[in-house]
């Protein structure tokens, strides 16, 4: 199928992910194959050490429009999005988590407000919803509740989840917005979400189901202190004319 032919690209970072990668990618093939929309996706593998790449090779053959964009070293979650997603062709491109936190099934379902004049849908596990179910571990909450405050009173007004690994952008925006994220680690959510408002890209936030999965890749004490430092750096890079940030973070 030519690459430019595509409605949706869906991009995968993975680190590591070869015992959770397998049951993900299995619910995402048979979602996009189900459609009538025409999918790509593109896993991105972030230096791994175990058989990451394997396991994504393993399924080219059920689904051929799945692409392996294997990285020689690991560079962090941001680095890895924002390769995948410049990497993508589809009229829309989205990034899920590997673990499946998110299921495939919220895609489509969010798909009518990109054609309502959004260019950015982000994924949260806070807004109250009935049709949605998260399931989450009672300390995440609570740290995540507390690192939202923050960021709500530093750096992004009006968004109340800036991390849910699930977030869909309009095609012509891509280029604009990721070319400039310079943010390599967990926070890089933050600086995508706080150029987009700079940029006077429309975002809507809609809930999502969202249940915790083990084995997380997040130190929840090393990344949450990288996160809290990021909010500041972002301050700091656009208030002295987008100098650019430390990619160690």
């Amino acid at each position: 199928m030519p690459k430019n032919t595509f409605d949706i690209s869906v991009v995968v970072p993975a680190k590591d992910e070869e015992l959770r990668l397998p049951q993900f990618m299995q619910a995402l093939i048979a979602y996009c194959q189900a459609s009538l929309l025409r999918y790509e996706i593109i896993v991105v593998d972030d230096g791994s050490t175990d058989k990451t790449a394997d396991v994504v090779l393993s399924f080219q053959k059920s689904f051929p429009d799945l692409t392996l964009l294997k990285l020689g070293r690991n560079h962090g979650k941001g680095y890895a999005v924002k390769q995948g997603l410049l990497a993508s062709h589809g009229n829309i491109a989205l990034f899920m988590d590997a673990d499946g936190s998110t299921p495939p099934s919220e895609i489509e379902k969010n798909l009518k407000f990109l054609s309502e004049n959004y260019d950015i849908v982000i994924g949260s596990r806070v807004l109250p919803s009935n049709a949605s179910q998260v399931k989450a571990l009672l300390y995440r909450k609570s740290m995540g509740w507390i690192f939202n405050s923050l960021v709500s009173t530093f750096l992004i007004k009006g968004i109340k989840d800036t991390q849910c690994g699930f977030k869909m952008f309009r095609r012509e925006i891509i280029r604009p917005l990721w070319e400039n994220i310079q943010i390599q680690g967990f926070g890089f959510d933050l600086e995508v979400l706080f150029l987009a408002q700079q940029m006077n890209y429309k975002i809507k936030e809609v809930a999502v189901n969202w249940t915790h999965v083990e084995n997380s890749k997040i130190n929840l004490v090393k990344d949450s202190w990288r996160m809290l430092v990021n909010i500041f750096q972002i301050r700091s890079r656009y208030k002295r004319n987008q100098l650019p940030l430390s990619p160690s973070l």
